[in-house]
């Protein structure tokens, strides 16, 4: 009852009838295999237990891949790429916006700096305005009391 891959009257280029005749020929004994492989699964709990055991032994090989020096070395590589692409797409977007006239992050951020330092050194100068008219008022004051 198998029913096979490729079973037609087609005839290929005669350079190519072998290459053909052998994938179709592999694809029927695949097919073959798999079918008696999940026959034999009459319950789900023995194609549970084979699935398990698959996921388990994929799982140990992509650790075990994962951690050779070659996997590890090629991911230091493409981390440092990545970095290294985004710092010149930054430092792009920095020259175009310079060469435009457009303010950066940074440019704000310092002006923010400029504007904030200015501003605790006039509250400074206020204080000491305030203190000195507060002495003032009390010299005002204590002369009134005399005359």
């Amino acid at each position: 009852m198998s029913t096979h891959v490729g079973e037609t009257n087609v005839k290929f280029d005669p350079v190519l009838q072998p290459f053909v005749d052998y994938w179709t020929s592999y694809m029927n004994q695949a097919n073959d295999s798999a079918r008696e492989l999940f026959d034999g699964f009459d319950d789900g709990t023995r194609f549970k237990t084979w699935q398990r055991q698959w996921m388990d032994t994929i799982s140990r090989s992509l650790d075990t891949y994962m951690r050779t020096p070659a996997f590890l070395e090629a991911m230091k590589q493409n981390t440092n790429a990545a970095v290294k692409i985004k710092q010149q797409a930054d430092d792009w977007a920095c020259e175009i916006a310079r060469n435009a006239n457009i303010p950066t992050t940074g440019d704000i951020s310092g002006l923010f700096e400029r504007l904030h330092s200015v501003e605790e050194a006039i509250l400074r100068r206020l204080e000491k305005i305030d203190e000195r008219l507060e002495s003032l008022e009390v010299q005002i004051h204590a002369e009134q009391k005399v005359h």
